[in-house]
């Protein structure tokens, strides 16, 4: 009898997604996934991209899915009543899972699912991306307060890396219920568009417009302070007077304007911002690129870094960036920095681009890695988290779940 699991996430999210089709195709797992929005699915106003966004990839095949309704009267994107879905109580008290994951703790809907899981003895899985990276003390004390709780009710939490998975040790929670659920990309379908566009590299450059006999410092994501931009045009300027490159901001945002003038002034002669690029146009840009650069001031993770590293590109990160202890390994794939130092950036950038050879020698490492990054490897660690902490034989109908609606997907 296969595991019937709930998952409760925010949104579609074309990094889980497939992780959630790989769950549903596993013959020991009965899935249905709630989501509190469906942006994503459709068309949607990103208020960091700055742009409307549809993304060229389905989203809501290969699973069993509901959206939940809202009842919130508060429609800020950053607030913790966003998301107010009394129902999912219902759902989960009905349903008779025998465990369900919940993904992340910022709305009021994630606190409702953990009162739901808690009053119907549903084992509760928590999967989020917490570190103490960036935290002040304050926040940490209230979290201690809070959140450390509820941590230790938890039937288990599923670790996405080795920082988070200290953040749980730090607030309680034994070794024996953290699993190792890594974050991950399609390591599948973009190491495959890699190998498919490795020959057509240079074609690719001129396509994009990029001078083809220049290295190529990628960096790839809203272009917002926390993730500071500015700090590579700064590096590059620095690197620059060593040696020409091409600078490509594959992203858009609110800096833009401050991105681009800053490069003006500073004359970095190639310096692009592409706007906002789809999910089926990404991978030409890692296949024409040479490094990809994350200089973020505050990042839980940052899965640009699994991207570049599926495409054989070395990587340079700040050590606020989450990943960096787990995917950048300094010296053979990479390099971590001081956040903000933006001369450390550029001499990283400066050793990896130095040598032709070295560069696809780390590129290589950064394949290696992120191969231990993968969907298989969370459907292990879920499988693992089910068969340690769920309650089975709970279900009484596996055609059609209790609280009422059938199992093919629609948003009601």
């Amino acid at each position: 009898m296969p595991f019937r699991l709930a998952y409760l996430v925010s949104h579609p999210i074309q990094y889980q997604v497939p992780l959630l089709r790989r769950l549903a195709a596993h013959p020991d797992v009965d899935l249905t996934v709630y989501y509190m929005d469906d942006a994503g699915a459709r068309q949607y106003r990103d208020p960091e991209f700055g742009v409307t966004v549809q993304w060229d990839l389905p989203l809501l095949d290969g699973y069993s899915w509901r959206v939940l309704p809202n009842r919130s009267p508060i429609p800020r994107a950053d607030h913790f009543l966003r998301y107010l879905q009394p129902s999912v109580i219902r759902a989960l008290r009905r349903g008779r899972y025998d465990a369900v994951v919940v993904h992340g703790y910022a709305h009021a809907t994630e606190w409702l699912a953990f009162l739901g899981a808690w009053l119907s003895g549903t084992p509760l899985l928590l999967r989020g991306e917490s570190t103490h990276l960036g935290r002040r003390r304050w926040a940490r004390a209230v979290k201690r307060l809070v959140l450390g709780p509820a941590l230790r009710r938890m039937a288990g939490v599923l670790a996405i890396g080795s920082l988070n998975r200290r953040f749980y040790r730090a607030y309680g929670v034994p070794e024996s219920r953290i699993f190792w659920v890594p974050y991950a990309v399609d390591n599948e379908r973009f190491m495959a568009e890699a190998d498919r566009l490795a020959p057509e590299r240079q074609a690719l450059r001129r396509l994009l417009g990029w001078p083809d006999d220049l290295p190529v410092v990628l960096y790839s994501g809203k272009l917002i302070p926390k993730k500071r931009p500015l700090d590579l045009v700064d590096a590059c300027a620095r690197l620059g007077v060593d040696r020409p490159i091409v600078l490509v901001f594959m992203g858009d945002g609110p800096l833009r304007g401050e991105v681009e003038g800053a490069a003006r002034r500073r004359g970095l002669a190639h310096a692009i911002v592409t706007g906002f690029i789809n999910q089926s146009e990404v991978p030409r840009y890692y296949a024409a690129a040479d490094v990809l650069a994350l200089p973020s001031g505050y990042e839980p993770w940052g899965l640009a870094l699994n991207e570049g590293m599926c495409f054989g590109l070395p990587v340079v990160a700040s050590d606020a960036v989450g990943a960096a202890p787990d995917l950048v390994r300094d010296g053979e794939n990479g390099f971590v920095y001081p956040a903000g130092d933006t001369q450390a950036l550029a001499e990283a950038l400066r050793r990896v681009l130095a040598s032709p050879e070295r560069r696809l020698r780390m590129g290589a490492r950064s394949r290696e890695i992120v191969s231990g990054y993968s969907y298989e490897a969370d459907v292990r660690g879920i499988l693992e988290a089910l068969r340690s902490v769920a309650v089975r034989g709970r279900a009484v109908d596996h055609g059609r779940s209790q609280d009422g609606f059938q199992r093919t997907g629609s948003i009601r």
